[in-house]
């Protein structure tokens, strides 16, 4: 899943931000060609906000709020998020860290007789899937303070600038067996930006599948990363059910890859993800840049794991 595997690759991708931030620039971008006009305006709605695209006037200068963090971070009413044989979980506030990004801050007691820890299987902010930093174990009896940090590259790729939703998906497990004992429903908390939330969805790009309530948009390739190289793609999940996409039959420049894909995208949703090629596989292929690619796409039923789709092999190339 598409959180889990990143979260496992926060801390290592920490550990080279201040590089990154550096060496990083619009050179290491590449478009994936098509036409990015007309076919790009996406509805989500979550029964009470409408998420279109981002060629509306709402895309206005945030020049004050990127000087200003303070006023950039919206407020939240302190609210019990669930409650589990003696388990409380409450939100107490919106964090801003220099380091980490912004975070719930949340207060946990356990007034049971047994030990238990706390993860969240998926946060979702503005309707798009985010990834989380937050693990937190409690001693009966005892309490704590811990913080659930919503990931700013994510944040950033989605181009979500003001935070007015934010939907958790918690689970309890043994701190021993690490078995999960407790899944909560979704829990939705409303910021002080939630009627002037971020409605635009960074969609831009060629449109690689658009059939069975399923869009997924090639938007760039990633010459810069760490590991090696990225396409990033923009999934959005129009069914009635939570869906997982993956790829397959892979190549690159003619050469077949490896790649690493696996996203889920709930209900309603959409994701900004990206499929990863080693570096170690493209030295292999003699790849040193990507011109064109051709794949596959399954989607299938997180729950079920039945197929929905096997797409026909999709090619296209970057400018």
């Amino acid at each position: 899943m598409k959180n889990k595997l990143k979260t496992l690759l926060a801390l290592l991708l920490l550990a080279v931000m201040a590089l990154s931030v550096v060496a990083c620039d619009t050179t290491d971008i590449k478009d994936i060609e098509g036409d990015t006009s007309g076919d790009i305006k996406d509805v989500i709605s979550d029964g009470n906000n409408e998420t279109t695209d981002g060629n509306d006037s709402s895309q206005e200068s945030n020049t004050d709020s990127d000087t200003d963090v303070e006023e950039a971070v919206p407020s939240i009413e302190e609210k019990i998020l669930f409650e589990y044989y003696g388990l409380v979980v409450t939100a107490k506030e919106i964090v801003d860290n220099t380091i980490w990004g912004t975070g719930i801050k949340v207060h946990i007691e356990n007034n049971s007789e047994k030990d238990y820890s706390i993860g969240v299987e998926q946060a979702i902010v503005n309707n798009c899937m985010i990834t989380d930093l937050f693990s937190c174990t409690v001693a009966s009896g005892k309490k704590a303070n811990d913080t659930i940090y919503l990931s700013s590259s994510d944040l950033k790729a989605s181009g979500i600038d003001n935070i007015g939703q934010v939907e958790l998906y918690f689970y309890v497990y043994d701190p021993t067996t690490y078995e999960r004992i407790y899944e909560t429903d979704c829990i939705t908390i409303k910021t002080s930006d939630y009627d002037t939330m971020d409605t635009t969805v960074e969609n831009a790009g060629y449109t690689l599948y658009n059939d069975n309530n399923i869009k997924i948009v090639g938007k760039y390739v990633d010459e810069y990363k760490l590991l090696g190289k990225a396409i990033v793609l923009y999934i959005v999940n129009n069914r009635e059910e939570n869906i997982t996409i993956s790829c397959e039959d892979m190549s690159i420049n003619g050469y077949m890859v490896k790649p690493f894909f696996v996203s889920t995208v709930y209900s309603g949703k959409y994701t900004i993800d990206e499929i990863t090629i080693l570096s170690t596989d493209l030295e292999e292929n003699d790849i040193t840049e990507i011109e064109n690619f051709a794949l596959k796409f399954r989607a299938y039923n997180s729950d079920t794991y039945q197929t929905i789709v096997t797409t026909e092999e999709l090619s296209f190339s970057t400018k």
